[in-house]
């Protein structure tokens, strides 16, 4: 009986972590908090540092860079400031197509919170930048 039981247990287990594999590589890019064990923000900074602005242009979206060419786009991250130390501070879940982030970040000493909005399109979640939003996270 007890072999029965743990066997239950092992195999009860087994699926669910199988589940949970499953629902991690359907997830991926798909809500801001799926970017390889990172947050969305999180993974544009490293591509931004490691000067991969092409890989960046397929999360963002919004008036501030719709319109523009992929080279216009590219020139305008090239050019942005966006070294700074941030942590998510809080997620807010609008829709299941719509987020709200919120980071808190150092500049020159002074600690300041700024929010970001995610939409899901075309199954990727992209950070929406209007002019207000670029002015936010490219300081």
């Amino acid at each position: 009986m007890k072999k029965l039981i743990l066997a239950a247990l092992l195999l009860a287990s087994t699926l669910f972590h199988l589940k949970v594999l499953a629902q991690d590589k359907d997830c991926l890019f798909k809500n801001p908090l799926c970017f390889y064990n990172t947050d969305i923000l999180s993974y544009l900074q490293v591509l931004h540092k490691n000067q991969q602005y092409e890989q960046m242009l397929p999360y963002i979206t919004g008036p501030a860079v719709d319109g523009l060419s992929k080279e216009k786009k590219i020139s305008k991250l090239e050019d942005t400031s966006f070294g700074y130390q941030m942590k998510r501070q809080g997620v807010k879940t609008v829709s299941n197509q719509e987020w709200g982030l919120t980071y808190s970040r150092v500049i020159m000493g002074t600690q300041e919170t700024f929010k970001i909005k995610c939409l899901l399109v075309k199954g990727t979640c992209c950070v929406y930048l209007d002019e207000k939003g670029w002015n936010q996270v490219f300081k």
